[in-house]
């Protein structure tokens, strides 16, 4: 079974039928909400997933596909950066490919893919230190102690971002284009209502992530190694 999660539905249509033309089973939907319902159904071999679908992105259906014993396929915008992709490769993409993406290619590697060993089930994603808390990125939740909270998906991706680059200052251009999705043109207001609500629902997991986190200003933020004294 190959499953292909692409909100661009034509597309998926159309490679649903050149899978079936080679006597592929194989069946396409076009948000994470129905991946999340269809891939404890189909158990896919092979999951197709384009990085920007209609209610969210391709790491909430990798994280979801975390446990299951299938070959992962990321298909990325031709402008993705580097750190998109070394993401995709953590969260057990087995390819990254930029678009467009030559057809004949494309179904070169789900026909390696379906002929090669079922792979064991992946372990998780490392969790990552967070403000003197653990950020599990593939599940989206911050713990500290006994207390722990689930974050959406924007406050992990930035709480995840400022994990990997601690004591780097992480660019609002850099944010911009790995969280938002856009082009990064001198307003911060987004980036710093995502910080408020992130360093509010770090609260409840008794995390005090402003102790920790420095805005630098008209550049970017860094996740300090050691909480700013009172």
């Amino acid at each position: 079974m190959i499953l292909l999660v692409d909100s661009a539905e034509r597309e998926g249509s159309v490679l649903a039928e050149l899978c079936a033309g080679r006597g592929w089973v194989a069946e396409a939907c076009a948000t994470v909400a129905a991946a999340r319902r269809r891939i404890p159904r189909l158990r896919p071999r092979v999951a197709v997933v384009r990085r920007t679908l209609r209610d969210g992105f391709a790491e909430e259906v990798l994280a979801v596909l975390a446990d299951a014993r299938c070959r992962r396929l990321v298909l990325v915008p031709a402008g993705t950066s580097g750190e998109v992709e070394a993401r995709m490769v953590a969260l057990g993409a087995d390819c990254v490919l930029r678009e467009p993406v030559r057809i004949e290619v494309l179904l070169a590697y789900l026909e390696r893919f379906r002929s090669e060993p079922v792979p064991a089930a992946r372990p998780r994603p490392t969790r990552l230190a967070f403000a003197g808390g653990r950020l599990d990125p593939a599940d989206r939740t911050l713990r500290c102690g006994a207390q722990q909270t689930t974050l959406t998906l924007r406050e992990a991706q930035l709480a995840e971002l400022l994990a990997r680059f601690c004591s780097e200052v992480v660019t609002y251009e850099f944010l911009y284009a790995e969280i938002l999705g856009r082009p990064f043109r001198g307003d911060t207001g987004n980036l710093r209502v995502l910080l408020g609500k992130l360093c509010a629902a770090a609260v409840r997991a008794g995390v005090d992530a402003r102790a920790w986190i420095e805005v630098i200003p008209k550049y970017g933020y860094r996740l300090r190694r050691a909480a700013r004294r009172a």
